[in-house]
């Protein structure tokens, strides 16, 4: 692998999607824009002391992209560190506009990281957050939407803090990213409220063989938001932090452009 300075490539997200016309494509259209989001899965609150951070900070450096032609490019970007704890259930940072020729599509995705990377613990001490310096310390993360061939379109980033920060024996703190990506325009999300309002909850999205997990937000009406699932039909499960079993399960179909708003989901202990 190539190196970059003393940049470290954190993830490279690959879009295995196909590019198809589009209905509502424009013949006098040369160009469209692909909008690059960033956005995250909450702590949960009952992790392990050393996972409560008050910030998990990434200095990115820059973003790169591969279209059709399989050429890496950089994409318009302004160096910036980004508080990945505060985006969370819904919330997002725009990372870039990307623009590519009509019926080209992006197929993945690369951050460059900074040296300023680090975690603020809860009682305020600040550690560096360490990128192992290996070959392998790239990420693949597969999305299998279908992208129509014109149009502008979006593509969100999902990082996980609680599997991407690993602490060691001796207190160091590392990297180890964990991010998932798909395509907005193609995907819908899954939202509602848990009640009671105070009560933390744990809530899971079944997806065949994997699990998508966030938090209530207790701060917002114990608020819960989802992304990313095509059209289909999921279980939904909520499990109270102060218990120790799923205590309330629901199936919900999701359809392309309709968020599925489960309203007030009443979670028994």
């Amino acid at each position: 692998m190539k190196k970059l300075s003393y940049f470290v490539l954190l993830t490279t997200i690959t879009l295995f999607a196909s590019c198809t016309n589009s209905s509502n494509d424009s013949s006098s259209a040369t160009s469209r824009n692909v909008s690059v989001y960033l956005t995250d899965a909450p702590i949960p609150p009952n992790a392990t002391p050393w996972q409560h951070y008050t910030a998990v900070n990434l200095d990115v450096k820059g973003i790169q992209y591969i279209g059709k032609d399989s050429v890496w490019k950089a994409a318009n970007f302004t160096e910036a560190v980004f508080n990945i704890k505060l985006l969370a259930n819904g919330d997002s940072s725009l990372l870039s506009k990307i623009q590519i020729p009509n019926g080209d599509c992006i197929r993945q995705i690369r951050f460059i990281l900074g040296k300023n990377n680090d975690v603020i613990l809860a009682n305020g001490i600040t550690k560096p957050l360490i990128i192992p310096s290996r070959s392998d310390s790239s990420l693949v993360v597969c999305v299998h939407e279908t992208i129509p061939s014109t149009g502008n379109y979006s593509i969100m980033l999902d990082f996980d803090i609680p599997h991407s920060v690993v602490m060691d024996v001796k207190g160091s703190y590392y990297l180890i990213p964990v991010m998932r990506g798909f395509v907005v325009d193609a995907t819908s999300s899954i939202q509602g409220y848990v009640l009671p309002l105070k009560l933390a909850t744990k809530v899971f999205v079944v997806c065949g063989s994997d699990t998508i997990a966030t938090a209530s937000d207790s701060t917002r009406c114990n608020y819960f938001k989802l992304s990313g699932f095509v059209p289909g039909t999921y279980t939904v499960q909520f499990m109270p932090f102060d218990s120790a079993r799923v205590t309330y399960t629901s199936v919900v179909n999701v359809q392309l452009g309709h968020n599925t708003n489960m309203g007030l989901v009443k979670v028994i202990r």
